[in-house]
């Protein structure tokens, strides 16, 4: 028998005043119950109780034990509850998102997620840049476009639409393509995929066919903000969010080429650590956040 076994079973002694009654409570074996006091003071190399054939009196020693093993098997049994996967959604929640994605779904949409689990503490991370979830202690992250091969676990939870577009300022420089063969003769404001490398290329579907095709730069950017700001600044031409670029489409900043081509839509999706051990905060996170898509239309 373990010590914390021994503790509960000499509370329970204490506050049932019998041997007898303990037991019953416990449902053990008297002589085993004696045995289990008997060692426990003799491992603790003091007396704690003094039985006589009518009841038992506790010890100072014994009280003080007594009080000890109350908040220690407490402190205990709150600690398994906290990890317990039946308990509530509480504690820090370290999420990495896509700057374009917590700008225009993620973070005009915090306060019902804090309405609804406001143990939680969130801890928002919003760049451009992957990070390593094991590494920096990231709960979860939200990812857009293609993923690599990875051993983190992925949920797919929406697809965002794409738009093509260029600042009028671009426009009438360089002419309006109104072809898919006419985007070679122009220049793009192209955005670096930091962890590949690479540049992002483009991809329309028309007649059932995809289409992809990489634009000469006007220049390349690894950043959202950036990718925005020279494209308004009439750099070349963007191909992006569609929900980040519309506002500036309606505002007359930029201007949508080629809307008979359709852009093929990037899907997102929730990346974890760990299916087995998934805690309730981000279970909480996961399902918020996927209703927001469907809310959204974007599921």
């Amino acid at each position: 028998m373990n010590m914390i076994e021994a503790m509960e079973i000499y509370v329970a002694v204490v506050e049932q005043g019998s041997y007898t009654r303990a037991a019953e409570s416990l449902r053990l074996h008297r002589p085993a119950l004696s045995k289990a006091i008997q060692n426990l003071e003799q491992e603790l190399n003091v007396q704690l109780l003094h039985r006589t054939t009518r009841r038992i009196h506790v010890t100072p020693e014994g009280e003080e034990f007594y009080g000890r093993c109350k908040q220690l098997l407490a402190d205990l049994s709150d600690t398994v509850a906290w990890f317990s996967p039946d308990r509530p959604a509480r504690g820090k929640l370290r999420v990495d998102v896509p700057v374009t994605l917590a700008k225009a779904f993620i973070i005009p949409s915090l306060p019902t997620f804090r309405a609804l689990y406001p143990e939680i503490e969130l801890i928002l991370g919003s760049s451009d840049h992957q990070v390593d979830l094991i590494a920096q202690g990231v709960d979860c992250a939200v990812r857009l476009g293609e993923l690599d091969s990875s051993s983190l676990i992925a949920k797919r939870i929406g697809t965002v639409s794409m738009v093509t577009c260029a600042a009028p300022s671009y426009l009438q420089q360089y002419g309006t393509p109104t072809t898919f063969e006419a985007l070679s003769d122009h220049l793009a404001v192209n955005f670096l995929i930091d962890h590949r490398q690479q540049i992002m290329p483009w991809r329309f579907q028309a007649g059932g066919e995809s289409l992809t095709v990489t634009l000469k730069s006007g220049i390349v950017v690894d950043d959202s903000q950036a990718f925005l700001s020279c494209g308004l600044a009439g750099l070349g031409i963007l191909q992006g969010l569609r929900p980040s670029l519309q506002p500036h489409i309606e505002s007359g900043e930029l201007i949508e080429i080629l809307p008979d081509l359709h852009s093929i839509s990037k899907p997102v999706s929730l990346l974890l650590t760990d299916r087995k051990y998934r805690s309730p905060k981000v279970r909480a996170f996961m399902d918020w956040l996927v209703a927001v898509f469907a809310d959204q239309g974007l599921s």
